[in-house]
C-alpha cells in the first residue's frame, strides 16, 4: 500500500504579510511591482522558451506544463491575447506616467502556488522564489508588466522605480491542478459578460464618448408643453429600454448616433470601439478641422435633429432603432465640414429625410432596419452593425428600391 505524499508547504523565500481569506486555501497581500515581476515568471519568454525546447528535442520544463495546465496560450503576435497584451502594455504605462490622473487601474492579480503556504513563528509568510507561482487570472497584465520592465524607454518610463508600484494580490494555495483549472474557468466563463457598447459608453477618455456627455448635459428637448434635459431621456448603465420607459433610447446607442455623425459610414462599425479626435479622417493636404469644432458641428446638427423631432423619439419610432439610428448618424456626416461624402449642392438633411415614414412597420422597414418572419412578424433585434449600412443607403438613395420602401413610395 502506497502512501500518499503532499507538496512541502513553503517555509523559506520571499517573507511577506497575508491576510488570510479562506484558511488553507487563499490570501491576499499587496506586493510591489519589481518583487511581483522577479516571484512570477514572463508567460510569454515561459511560452517561447518551450516552443523552443519543444522544436530542439528537449523535455519542456515542469514550470511550463504546469502553467500550460491552467492557462491558456498567449499564441503569436497576432493572436487575440497577444494583441490584449500589447494594448495593455500601452494602457499600464500611460496610467504610470500620469497620463491618466487616478482614472485607471491593474486588476487584481490572482496567482497560485501547487505548495502551500504557511506562517512561522513569528507570523511572517514566504512565497516560492522560483518557478513556484503562476498567474491564474490578470495574466495579461503580468506579460504587459515584464514587457514594460524589459523597455522601460520605449513607454517613457526611463526613470519609474518598479518598487513603487502597489499590486493587489490573492494567492491560491496548497491546491491541485483540477481546483486550479476550475478557478481559471469560472474566472472567465461564469457571469454575463458586459455589453461593449456599454462598457464603452462609460469610457471618460473616449472622444466619442465625451462629446454623447456633452450633448446629455446641455441639450433640452421639448416634453409636451415644457422642455426636458435630454439626459432624463436617455438610459445609462443598461442595455436595453423597455418599450413603455421614458427614455428614448440607452447612452451607448446615442453614442453610436455621435460617432457616425463623426465618422460617417466607417463609424457604423466603429461605434462598439474606441474613438480618439485623430481617428476623423484628414483631407487632401493631411489635415482635419479642428477638435473644438468636431464638438461644436456635431453637438449643433445632432441637437437640433433631437429637439426638432422630439416627437419621433417620445413615440419609439423606428428613427430610436440602433440601426436606424447608426445610417442616421452617418448620414448627418455629410453635413458636416469634414465630410468626405458632403451632400450634393442645395440638398440639404431635411429635405433628404422628409418623406422617410418613421412608422415602426414592416412595409417600410422590412429587409432595411427589421427582419419580417413568414409568419408576419417584425423583429428589430439587428444592430448598428448588422443594418446600418442598409439604412443609409435607404436614406441617401430615395429613387433605389429601399429608398422608395421607407418613404411608402411602393
Amino acid at each position: 500500500m502506497s502512501i500518499a505524499t503532499f507538496p512541502k508547504p513553503v517555509t523559506t523565500g520571499f517573507p511577506i504579510k497575508l491576510l488570510v481569506v479562506r484558511e488553507g486555501v487563499m490570501a491576499n497581500a499587496v506586493i510591489d511591482g519589481e518583487n511581483l515581476l522577479h516571484l512570477v515568471n514572463d508567460p510569454a519568454k515561459v511560452e517561447e522558451d518551450a516552443k523552443r525546447a519543444a522544436k530542439a528535442g528537449y523535455e519542456v520544463d515542469p514550470y511550463a506544463r504546469m502553467r500550460a495546465e491552467v492557462q491558456r496560450p498567449i499564441g503569436t503576435a497576432a493572436s487575440k491575447k497577444a494583441k490584449n497584451v500589447g494594448e495593455y502594455a500601452d494602457y499600464i504605462a500611460a496610467g504610470l506616467r500620469g497620463d491618466f490622473d487616478s482614472a485607471w487601474s491593474v486588476p487584481q492579480i490572482t496567482l497560485w502556488s501547487p505548495r502551500p503556504l504557511a506562517p512561522d513563528e513569528n507570523g511572517v509568510w514566504h512565497l516560492p522564489i522560483r518557478d513556484g507561482l503562476i498567474a491564474l487570472d490578470a495574466e495579461t497584465q503580468v506579460t504587459a508588466l515584464h514587457r514594460i520592465r524589459k523597455n522601460q524607454a520605449a513607454y517613457g518610463l526611463e526613470d519609474f522605480d518598479f518598487g513603487e508600484m502597489k499590486l493587489s494580490v490573492e494567492i491560491f494555495h496548497g491546491i491541485g491542478v483540477m481546483a486550479a483549472r476550475q478557478i481559471f474557468h469560472d474566472r472567465n466563463l461564469k457571469g454575463v459578460p458586459v455589453d461593449k457598447s456599454l462598457a464603452m459608453s462609460m469610457d471618460g477618455r473616449d472622444f466619442g464618448t465625451t462629446v454623447t456627455r456633452k450633448l446629455m448635459e446641455s441639450l433640452k428637448v421639448p416634453a409636451g408643453e415644457t422642455a426636458v434635459p435630454l439626459s432624463g431621456l436617455i438610459l445609462t448603465g443598461k442595455r436595453q429600454v423597455s418599450d413603455k420607459a421614458p427614455e428614448w433610447m440607452t447612452m451607448s446607442v446615442l453614442r453610436t448616433l455621435i460617432s457616425t455623425a463623426m465618422l460617417g459610414k466607417a463609424g457604423i462599425h466603429a461605434a462598439s470601439t474606441g474613438i480618439e479626435y485623430e481617428d476623423i479622417p484628414a483631407d487632401g493636404n493631411n489635415d482635419r478641422p479642428d477638435q473644438a469644432v468636431v464638438q461644436r458641428e456635431i453637438m449643433e446638427t445632432v441637437g437640433t435633429f433631437l429637439a426638432e423631432n422630439a416627437e419621433l423619439f417620445h413615440a419609439k419610432t423606428a428613427i430610436t432603432a440602433p440601426a436606424v439610428v447608426a445610417g442616421l448618424g452617418a448620414t448627418m456626416n455629410r453635413t458636416m465640414s469634414w465630410s468626405a461624402d458632403p451632400l450634393p449642392e442645395g440638398v440639404t438633411l431635411d429635405a433628404l429625410l422628409t418623406d422617410v415614414q418613421w412608422d415602426r412597420e414592416a412595409k417600410y422597414w422590412g429587409g432595411v432596419a427589421a427582419k419580417v418572419t413568414d409568419k408576419g412578424a417584425v423583429s428589430w433585434a439587428g444592430g448598428a452593425r448588422d443594418s446600418g449600412h442598409k439604412v443609409y443607403d435607404a436614406l441617401n438613395y430615395p429613387e433605389t428600391d429601399t429608398g422608395m420602401q421607407i418613404r411608402g413610395r411602393f
